[in-house]
């Protein structure tokens, strides 16, 4: 065998081999890629049947209906405000409305910007379990427009209204049952049953130009203003100034379990107050445009659900700072977020307000009229109904038990 020849086969070994070994690499690629497929697709179906036997297990929303409203009697003090579970507003029927110019295909999970002239409520309506005014428990409280204003009660269930209060002398405070008022005569707190002539003085100095007398959700105290805001005990006229970092604050409204305190600041935003913390609301009052693009503030707080989740007032810009902000809410402010609540009625929003166990009452004008609806503290619709024509022109001033 020449030399030529014997390199020549070498050469065709050489790529024999090559060939071999790289024939085996990708049938042994394939192989592994098979089997891994076929874990993946065992795991994949692992986790499936794992979350289908979760979900099961997980209760319904639909289930746990809206829990009646509690009637107390006006003796006895306040339960305790009830867990609030939240769920988003119902949404079973649709109503026009609009909201601006159609978004890009691609844009679809972003909301749309919020404008302050559009109307705050949400593009849907639920059905509500009745259409009775009989059906809504409590007590309405309302007030004249005029100066000074006579202060009226709605009570459903009794039939009728009832003039409690004529040519209130400052600000009003409803206790939590509907029974009693608190108000100041020159300076001078007075506290008496609503709808009776008796009342007695608990406190001199008190001033109402920033803060109402607001009752606590047990009924045994009272938020007022002398020298600075303080908590004056009913039974015994004792009061104890709120902590100095709170000196400053405007319109104090109490969380319906107790545990917090809502109010205004100098600047129209909101500040939460808790035994050991004193946060802001975010966006409202912020006058940075990137953070509150549309210049949306907050002067006076009139009402906080059961937790302190959430709470009405009426809706301010920034430009409105130093000017007399309206004593009525027309919004539902979320005060982790700063978002605004949509309201899930149709009309106009003219009134909205929290009782002390969470549950929300609204009031919209539409075209047959004012209408008033009830939303449980789990968002429930539970009744809707028109009001009585003789109160149209009345303020919302407050709903109680």
């Amino acid at each position: 065998m020449t030399d030529h020849l014997r390199d020549s086969l070498h050469e065709l070994a050489d790529e024999v081999t090559r060939t071999d070994l790289y024939a085996r690499a990708v049938h042994r690629s394939r192989r592994i890629a098979h089997r891994e497929a076929a874990v993946g697709t065992v795991a994949a179906l692992a986790v499936l049947a794992l979350l289908v036997s979760g979900l099961g297990r997980l209760p319904s929303r639909d289930s746990d209906d809206a829990a009646p409203l509690a009637r107390h009697s006006s003796a006895a003090p306040s339960a305790p405000a009830p867990t609030v579970d939240r769920e988003p507003w119902p949404a079973p029927t649709a109503i026009p409305h609009s909201s601006g110019p159609e978004r890009p295909a691609g844009d679809r999970s972003r909301p749309p910007a919020r404008r302050k002239d559009q109307p705050r409520v949400a593009a849907t309506t639920a059905a509500p379990k009745s259409r009775s005014l009989t059906d809504l428990p409590g007590h309405v409280f309302y007030q004249q427009t005029t100066t000074p204003p006579d202060v009226v009660r709605l009570s459903p269930g009794r039939g009728g209204t009832e003039t409690v209060l004529s040519a209130a002398p400052s600000a009003v405070g409803i206790s939590p049952d509907g029974s009693r008022i608190a108000y100041a005569v020159d300076g001078a707190l007075m506290v008496g049953e609503t709808g009776s002539p008796g009342n007695r003085r608990l406190a001199t100095g008190v001033r109402t130009a920033a803060q109402a007398p607001v009752w606590s959700p047990a009924g045994d105290r009272l938020l007022v203003v002398t020298s600075g805001p303080a908590i004056l005990q009913v039974d015994s006229g004792m009061l104890t100034p709120l902590p100095g970092g709170l000196a400053d604050g405007k319109h104090f409204r109490w969380s319906g379990d107790g545990a917090k305190l809502v109010y205004a600041t100098a600047h129209c935003s909101l500040r939460v107050a808790t035994a050991d913390s004193d946060a802001t609301v975010p966006v409202l009052g912020d006058r940075q445009p990137v953070d509150n693009p549309d210049g949306l503030a907050a002067c006076k707080p009139t009402s906080v659900d059961a937790t302190g989740d959430h709470v009405t007032a009426p809706l301010a810009t920034t430009g409105d700072l130093g000017t007399t902000s309206p004593d009525t809410a027309d919004a539902v402010i979320d005060t982790n977020t700063g978002d605004l609540e949509p309201i899930a009625v149709a009309g106009s929003v003219v009134g909205a307000v929290f009782n002390p166990d969470g549950n929300l009452l609204v009031r919209s004008r539409t075209a047959d009229g004012t209408v008033l609806s009830l939303f449980s503290a789990n968002r429930k619709l539970l009744v809707q109904a028109l009001e009585p024509a003789a109160l149209n022109d009345l303020d919302l001033l407050t709903y109680t038990r």
